[in-house]
């Protein structure tokens, strides 16, 4: 229903400009599907493999489905050579609740944890992007990005300019876009929140930087102090071995710019977003209907 409703609105906006923001129900809970996907799907479990749900299975080909009726619609209406597609995830699969007799939804296997922490499986997910012009069929890239770089990279490759004063949380990776080298500057994540799930983490902040990853959890340590965590990420995929100590004695081995970011947020705290100010931010409110 979703994807139809999507399609007829694309159709009614063909000849001007349209931005679509399309949220999917599957594949997130509640955990249901077609019943024929479901039995469809029960008979390729392999006990052995982590990713043995049926459901999920079943969910995620409905989900398959409805993303082809989007493409199919943008290329009957001859609009996919114009149109930028972005595919990609909010966060890490679901590993912590239940279905199908007790099987998890999925798993994000070798990367530790999943949805709701700060750990690799929770926030390292795929990005697909289709830019006429820009990408070309088939390229992979290594290049690390997150979703408030989403925009600055639409302006750049569309040729806009920000607002008077606009401030970008991210950066634009178009450079990565067009198979170019991208060394990125260091990106930062904020989980302020504390979920009762496996491999959890108290509120953290992390910091990416070439093969390291740096966690420090709010005072999650003894008496109170914060807890640091240290990955090599190339080496330990998993996270399994913290270079904590060795960050914290000034070992050679780790990098000059791991040390500055330690320095960089030891003392860091949040701070609570100022209160909008809804006249003067948003002037007017424009319905596409």
């Amino acid at each position: 229903r979703m994807a139809a409703e999507a399609s007829a609105w694309i159709e009614k906006h063909r000849d001007k400009p349209f931005f679509l923001n399309y949220w999917a129900f599957s594949v997130h809970a509640p955990f249901n599907a077609k019943q024929e996907l479901i039995e469809k799907h029960r008979q390729r479990v392999n006990p052995q493999d982590p990713q043995r749900s049926p459901t999920y299975a079943a969910m995620l080909e409905s989900f398959d489905d409805a993303v082809g009726t989007l493409l199919q619609t943008l290329d009957r209406l001859q609009l996919a050579d114009r149109t930028v597609i972005v595919f990609t995830s909010d966060n890490g699969g679901n590993m912590y609740n239940e279905v199908d007799g007790g099987v998890s939804p999925t798993s994000n296997l070798p990367l530790r944890g999943g949805k709701a922490t700060l750990f690799e499986g929770g926030t390292r997910v795929p990005t697909v992007v289709v830019w006429p012009g820009i990408t070309a069929a088939g390229s992979r890239s290594d290049v690390m990005i997150q979703s408030e770089d989403y925009y600055p990279t639409l302006l750049d490759g569309l040729g806009l300019q920000p607002a008077d004063g606009q401030q970008f949380d991210g950066s634009s990776f178009l450079p990565a876009l067009r198979g170019q080298t991208h060394p990125r500057p260091p990106l930062f994540q904020y989980f302020p929140h504390n979920p009762a799930v496996p491999d959890w983490l108290p509120p953290a902040v992390s910091v990416h930087r070439d093969d390291w990853k740096l966690i420090r959890i709010f005072h999650g340590g003894e008496a109170g102090a914060h807890r640091w965590l240290l990955f090599n990420l190339t080496q330990d995929i998993g996270e399994q071995k913290n270079f904590e100590r060795a960050l914290e004695a000034n070992d050679p081995s780790i990098p000059s710019s791991m040390v500055y970011a330690y320095a960089a947020i030891r003392e860091g705290i949040p701070y609570a977003n100022a209160a909008p100010n809804l006249t003067a931010d948003i002037p007017a409110l424009v319905e596409l209907a």
